[in-house]
């Protein structure tokens, strides 16, 4: 049986996160899948351990390339030559996919050819936090295509195997001074008439490497382990649900309270301009004719 879904899951760093993400991906309530374990350059103990979980689960393939251009995304490309799902999904080897992820995913790519799913992270103190945003929104497109924004990383996009194919360019590496994932999210929105839209399902949690820079690795397993027991639970998965909800609650109303501030500020500039003329007026009239 053809798989439903091709996983990336790129990798450069020692193994100590991998069998978390994989754990995640492997705890799939949808579990048609086959999952591309891509390593770019990675240490040899990487490698090994990925051909340790490959041998647990034949589901699993391992390809290992030298390291390559930036952050390796040729590779990637290379990889999906050989991928047999409908759609594609990709998770960070540092990142965690809650269970419902692929059953978020596959709902959202029946309707779209491209897209996201929340875009949930874990700020280093703890915070949980999402960027709000719906691609299903022209404008939102177009800032994403013209400028320096993103709302969403690859461990919540997805898109069709046949749209991605039918790109002139797929995954190569990025040019200088735009971010990787951007980069190709750009390739989709350049696209007329191609269907795009947000699904906002909590399903997925992101770890910053850049936020955890001077974080020792054990720091970092640490963390990992935390959640990737807590989401283990329906509990634990309520919990990081209304974490991330409460974010997205919480900076709405404060662009709410921007708005009435700014509102607030126009209103005083307005009363202070019309005293202005008034008293502009009032000086023409007591002035002497000359």
């Amino acid at each position: 049986m053809e798989p439903l879904f091709t996983i990336l899951l790129p990798v450069v760093r020692p193994p100590d996160l991998l069998p978390f993400a994989v754990g995640s991906v492997l705890a799939q309530v949808e579990q048609c899948f086959e999952l591309f374990i891509v390593c770019d350059g990675a240490p040899s103990a990487t490698v090994a351990a990925a051909r340790a979980l490959a041998a647990a689960d034949d589901r699993i393939r391992v390809f290992e390339f030298a390291k390559g251009e930036r952050h390796g995304e040729a590779h990637r490309h290379t990889a999906l030559a050989e991928a047999r799902g409908r759609y594609v999904c990709q998770i960070g080897d540092d990142d965690l996919w809650l269970p419902n992820h692929l059953v978020e995913m596959a709902a959202l790519l029946q309707s779209v050819e491209f897209g996201s799913l929340a875009h949930a992270k874990v700020e280093a103190n703890g915070t949980l936090f999402s960027t709000a945003g719906d691609l299903s929104v022209e404008v939102l497109r177009r800032l994403m295509r013209d400028g320096a924004f993103n709302i969403f990383g690859p461990t919540a996009a997805g898109y069709r195997l046949e749209t991605y194919r039918a790109l002139p360019v797929g995954w190569s590496p990025a040019p200088p001074g735009v971010w990787t994932d951007l980069a190709m999210w750009r390739k989709f929105l350049s696209v007329p008439g191609l269907a795009m839209g947000t699904r906002h399902a909590v399903t997925s949690l992101h770890f910053a490497a850049a936020v955890r820079g001077d974080w020792p690795m054990a720091r970092r397993v640490e963390e990992t382990a935390r959640y990737a027991v807590l989401i283990q639970t329906s509990t634990g998965r309520d919990e990081i649900r209304l974490g991330v909800m409460g974010s997205i609650v919480g900076q709405m109303w404060a662009s709410r309270a921007n708005e009435a501030a700014l509102a607030n500020q126009v209103g005083s500039l307005k009363q202070a301009v019309s005293r202005l003329e008034a008293e502009t007026a009032a000086l023409r009239v007591r002035a002497p004719e000359a």
